[in-house]
């Protein structure tokens, strides 16, 4: 259940309000909402997901599918993907800045902004732990972060739930940016280890950004043999 983070009567937003002074958009340079980096224009212009299917987030045409047809043919170990935006622009430049460039203040708006689509997905109770997709230690020292870090660092404060470091990044693999659907799940394999066990308990994977869906089913299988309940994966952008 959402905890007492928030008052009755408030959105996860304005929630947020007050942590910091006003700023500027990082769209457009006019004053931005409070606590938030980006004016209320440009916010309602950044694009949501719309129609998906629950499995893997893919776009669908309308609301009268639940499922894409690869997931009715062979569902993911994953129960379901929950995701801010479609990575189209401006997100996909913003999470491009972010993750490349470390303008974290990017990651902070798409992170802060989306907040109320990660509780609107969800009837009952949320998961209980959230963990991010780790990085081989060689390429974190290259970036310098962990961008999955700070996105679940931002998710884990808004919504009241613990992040756990439950998986770790055993092998170095090449990035995935530059293999189809087939190269991206054998880059992958044996990549992840599980670092607890764990009692049943409904665990949201967090990333940046999803797109064959390889790295959300490698850490699954890690989480779910760990003994995880269910695996939600929990992502800033889906590719259409």
């Amino acid at each position: 259940m959402v905890n007492s983070f928030f008052q009755p009567g408030l959105s996860v937003f304005q929630a947020f309000k007050g942590l910091s002074l006003t700023g500027r958009c990082i769209l457009c340079d006019a004053i931005g909402q409070p606590g938030l980096d980006i004016c209320q224009g440009c916010e309602a212009e950044l694009p949501g997901l719309g129609p998906h299917c629950r499995h893997c987030a893919l776009p669908l045409p309308s609301l009268d599918q639940t499922l894409c047809g690869q997931c009715q043919l062979m569902p993911p170990p994953f129960e379901r993907t929950v995701a801010s935006y479609l990575y189209q622009y401006p997100v996909a430049e913003l999470i491009g800045g972010f993750k490349y460039n470390r303008h974290l203040s990017y990651g902070k708006v798409l992170t802060l902004a989306g907040l109320n689509r990660f509780v609107s997905a969800y009837n009952h109770d949320l998961p209980d732990i959230i963990t991010p997709i780790p990085l081989h230690w060689r390429r974190r020292l290259k970036r310098g972060f962990n961008q999955s870090e700070h996105i679940a660092g931002y998710l884990s404060k808004g919504l009241g739930i613990p992040l756990l470091t439950l998986l770790k990044r055993s092998q170095f693999t090449p990035p995935q940016q530059q293999l189809d659907a087939q190269q991206r799940r054998q880059n992958l394999k044996g990549a992840f280890e599980a670092t607890q066990v764990l009692e049943g308990q409904c665990v949201a994977v967090v990333d940046d950004v999803m797109t064959t869906g390889a790295t959300a089913t490698e850490v699954t299988k890690q989480l779910l043999d760990a003994g995880a309940g269910e695996v939600h994966i929990w992502v800033l952008a889906r590719t259409p």
